[in-house]
């Protein structure tokens, strides 16, 4: 693991020097933030999302987006193994991982493995995606270079709408079983619910 976060630290360093900080507060939504903000974040939120697979032993899911934010806003939010919110405990860890200082990094990786128990040495994957946003493809781009700094198998799914990938999500740690995590999969899914509801319609 020593080995990872050094990597870790001397990437950030390499990528971020100079870049603006500000406290950041995961809540519903995620981390939302100016664009230009939000790179050392979302890096940081690759880190965290692998930890996360690694303790669940599923794929874990992030979304870059703001949703209804301005444009020059963005953001970014981690999808559980069945589609669900972040867990309340896993927040907190976000929101300390998010904002330490880069030569405190490894020490708040080591926290949050300790507090929950997770063996750091199994495999991690995480399925991402991003709205059409201009910052959202530099944000996946550094969002996969965490993934890849922390040794996670990562899936990029493109642009998604949020609930596709928190379909996606559920999909894959299903094995197939809640439905067919592609596009095309989503939207029989939805066609299919519509019309048993409507069946129901006198």
């Amino acid at each position: 693991m020593e080995e990872v976060l050094a990597s870790i630290v001397a990437e950030e360093k390499r990528i971020f020097a100079g870049h603006p900080v500000k406290a950041f507060q995961y809540g519903t939504a995620g981390f939302r933030e100016r664009c230009e903000l939000l790179g050392p974040v979302v890096f940081r939120i690759g880190l965290l999302a692998a930890i996360r697979s690694k303790c669940t032993n599923a794929t874990i899911g992030v979304m870059i987006t703001a949703s209804h934010n301005p444009v020059e806003d963005n953001g970014v939010k981690v999808v559980e193994p069945h589609g669900e919110m972040l867990l309340i405990q896993w927040e907190g860890f976000a929101t300390a991982i998010a904002n330490a200082r880069t030569e405190d990094l490894p020490g708040v990786v080591r926290t949050i493995v300790a507090d929950t128990g997770c063996n750091f040495d199994v495999s991690a994957t995480v399925a991402f995606a991003r709205d059409t946003r201009p910052s959202s493809n530099s944000l996946a781009r550094i969002l996969a270079t965490g993934l890849t700094l922390i040794g996670a198998k990562h899936v990029d799914y493109g642009v998604l709408t949020t609930p596709q990938l928190h379909y996606m999500v559920r999909c894959i740690n299903t094995h197939g079983e809640f439905g067919d995590a592609s596009e095309e999969g989503y939207y029989n899914k939805m066609a299919t619910a519509f019309r048993n509801l409507t069946s129901e319609v006198r």
